[in-house]
């Protein structure tokens, strides 16, 4: 029987991103998203925690009772605050999120990180979790709620670029000595193609999720 992959996120936008992420890997997703846009998801971070994490556990739950195996939460900022170990005994699921990617990153190579994500409450956490394994890093971090939001309107993204302040950004990025961007917020891969006008080096965590997931599906199962 194959695998059921749930997919779950912040707004209907993202989800469907790691839905189609996913899909184009091979694997059989089911998806469910938390909220119904970005502003709403931002408002339940910052102001009601308890209200997100009773909403994520029951979008897990129903997830888990359509047939999925396992759950991505396909969200930084979302994984950020949230008690994601407790959300796990408390659905009865496996839960990974692109935090456990960062938490496996040698960064070595590095002196200097440009961190890109969706507000600061998301960065900070990013930063502290990477900075475990790469004590040596320096990081030069921006949360970008307006460019998220420009992505969830699928504005083009080279007109984002020139005209919701990114080109600045990668531009200051450059001149503070950081040698690679890490796209912190899962909307981001959706810029990625202008971001590399300015940065050689993109780190991506979507792109190892895949292979921690089928890591952890199958020591669960020995």
């Amino acid at each position: 029987m194959a695998i059921k992959y749930g997919i779950t996120a912040g707004t209907p936008f993202d989800t469907k991103l790691g839905e189609i992420f996913f899909k184009q890997k091979g694997l059989e997703v089911l998806s469910a998203h938390i909220s119904e846009n970005a502003e709403e998801q931002n408002r339940l971070q910052y102001i009601s925690p308890k209200k997100l994490e009773k909403k994520t556990i029951k979008t897990i739950k129903n997830l888990k009772k359509d047939g999925a195996d396992l759950i991505i939460i396909y969200c930084n900022s979302l994984s950020a605050v949230l008690e994601v170990e407790k959300i796990s005994q408390l659905a009865d699921i496996p839960i990974l999120t692109p935090l456990d990617i960062y938490k496996s990153l040698n960064l070595t190579s590095l002196d200097k990180l440009a961190l890109l994500a969706a507000n600061s409450q998301s960065a900070a956490k990013i930063e502290n979790i990477i900075a475990e394994k790469n004590p040596h890093l320096e990081f030069v971090s921006a949360g970008v709620m307006p460019i998220i939001k420009a992505i969830e309107a699928q504005k083009e993204p080279a007109a984002i670029l020139a005209e919701d302040g990114l080109k600045e950004l990668l531009i200051a990025f450059d001149s503070m000595g950081a040698e690679a961007v890490l796209l912190g917020c899962t909307h981001l891969p959706y810029l990625k193609a202008e971001i590399a006008k300015y940065f050689e080096i993109i780190i991506d965590p979507a792109d190892k999720i895949k292979v921690m997931a089928e890591m952890t599906l199958a020591t669960k199962r020995t």
